[in-house]
């Protein structure tokens, strides 16, 4: 989406600009995301609308693996909330929440590459 359009999406679901009433989830991908929100968070802020900013890492970075099932990259996700974080911060703006998923069944939606941390 871009920034324009969020503004006016924004201003005609929440006219009064209500604390609590939008909550914008991102689901831009780790190569994403640096690129994306910071203009549509300064948008938000130069119109002075107020949100809620949730990152989806799980559904912004998923990929056919070589079986073809649709899998994600364990290291994806962790750059892409590396990267919601360091944004937020950058644009004094506020990270309200990461939403992840979790199972105790034996799936393979999931995999992990070795190094690095949050």
């Amino acid at each position: 989406m871009e920034p324009g359009e969020l503004v006016q999406l924004c201003k005609i679901l929440n006219p009064n600009n209500k604390v609590g009433r939008l909550t914008i989830i991102t689901r831009m991908g780790a190569e994403n995301i640096q690129i994306k929100l910071p203009d549509l968070i300064r948008a938000l802020k130069q119109a002075n609308l107020i949100v809620t900013w949730v990152c989806d890492p799980v559904h912004g970075n998923t990929i056919k693996a070589p079986c073809g099932l649709k899998t994600r990259s364990f290291n994806a996700i962790k750059s892409e909330i590396r990267a919601f974080l360091d944004v937020h911060e950058q644009e004094s703006s506020y990270p309200g929440g990461i939403h992840l998923e979790m199972t105790g069944q034996d799936v393979t939606v999931c995999w992990r590459v070795e190094g690095g941390e949050i």
